[in-house]
């Protein structure tokens, strides 16, 4: 038996909720057709709002085009924009990636890693998974505002949302979106995610991470319970809950008078704003997933099959700042070629390439100094560093 079915009638339950909770059976759902245009009213938009759904899948594109619609769309206007993702993991503006997130398991799982703009925790995109923006005027923003809107937009689907302690949307206990801001003088918008039937293994695999020794400067993410709406609603989809934000946000911010949304289409992206493009070719960079990383430090020990070494590195923007590597291993060209890695590793990248790159430096500045006599220990520090990074 679904939660939502044993939950309803919980007073316990819906006496957690905010304000919103007397908005519950404040007015039907309308109907809609199950195609984006049906909220089309061959109106003109109003004065005080617009809405924009994305058909795109790529978060790059999507969060692309969230950041045109911030800087481009009057900042006095509330705008929603409903878009979700191909799976990926997002992480903050000011989040460090290497802490946050299993890389490795994201690579071989085929889940690349994004940076969003605005700040708050890493989370997990997929199909299952809509994400709603809403933009609106500085001096109108407020933490909990938006998300209250949306729980309210649950509560016409017969789904008991409230708004935690932490201004999350929950259920039952378990959060169901995690949301971030991004505020300007004059503009501000608010996004978040909502659980619909997204694969939660995938989820925690990408973000099961234990690196207890790797010290940032950058925010932490602060885990929770989190569940799935599909616990609640045998129904429910992206296209309902779509609906169902769209008929809340003009309930709020626009007397309930209909707008006909902007569709950006994932079958006509050569008419994407150049705006878009722009900005789509920052997010996918390196320089800007990576290299916005916070500086860190990690230190750790690995055992090898002749002896410890015990590492420690810096990094600043994605790059290795100071290495020192350590080992009991004392012949002297052992003691050499760990030296000569420790100052390789100076420059490249925090990651299993910047290792291989750091081998290549030292075969390329001191031939002859990896032989065959210390190949295997080399091989296999290299391979036990890109394990550990």
């Amino acid at each position: 038996m679904l939660r939502r079915l044993e939950c309803l009638g919980a007073s316990n339950l819906l006496g957690k909720a905010t304000k919103t909770a007397s908005l519950l059976c404040r007015r039907p759902m309308p109907v809609f057709s199950r195609v984006y245009r049906s909220y089309s009213t061959g109106l003109p938009p109003t004065e005080n709002v617009e809405c924009f759904i994305s058909t795109h899948t790529d978060p790059f594109v999507n969060l692309a085009i969230e950041d045109h619609l911030f800087k481009t769309t009057d900042p006095e206007k509330y705008i929603l924009y409903l878009w979700r993702n191909k799976p990926c993991v997002v992480v903050g503006r000011n989040q460090n990636p290497f802490k946050e997130c299993n890389l490795q398991y994201m690579e071989e799982n085929n889940i690349p890693l994004v940076r969003r703009r605005s700040g708050g925790g890493t989370v997990y995109h997929d199909m299952g998974n809509s994400i709603y923006t809403i933009f609106m005027p500085r001096t109108a923003f407020t933490r909990d505002a938006n998300a209250e809107l949306v729980a309210r937009a649950l509560h016409q689907l017969d789904i008991p949302a409230y708004i935690n302690s932490r201004h999350d949307i929950a259920v039952d206990g378990f959060k169901v979106s995690g949301s971030a801001y991004k505020l300007t003088n004059q503009r501000a918008y608010h996004h978040g995610t909502m659980l619909i039937d997204t694969d939660v293994d995938k989820l925690r695999g990408a973000l099961k991470v234990n690196k207890d020794r790797l010290v940032t400067k950058g925010v932490a993410s602060v885990p929770s319970p989190v569940t799935n709406l599909r616990s609640y609603s045998y129904t429910i989809d992206h296209q309902q809950f779509c609906e169902a934000v769209i008929e809340e946000f003009l309930y709020t911010h626009n007397d309930n008078k209909p707008v006909e949304p902007t569709v950006f289409s994932k079958d006509d992206i050569s008419h994407l704003p150049e705006g878009v493009i722009k900005s789509r070719d920052e997010l996918t960079s390196w320089d800007w997933i990576y290299g916005q990383t916070p500086e860190f430090t990690h230190d750790f020990e690995m055992e090898m099959s002749w002896g410890t070494v015990t590492a420690f590195i810096r990094s600043r923007h994605g790059r290795v700042t100071e290495a020192s590597l350590t080992s009991t291993v004392s012949e002297a060209q052992e003691v050499m070629v760990i030296a000569a890695l420790e100052e390789a590793l100076k420059g490249c990248k925090y990651s299993p390439q910047g290792i291989e790159d750091a081998r290549a430096k030292i075969e390329q500045n001191i031939p002859g100094l990896i032989n065959s006599s210390n190949r295997n220990l080399v091989t296999d520090l290299c391979h036990k560093l890109q394990l550990t990074l």
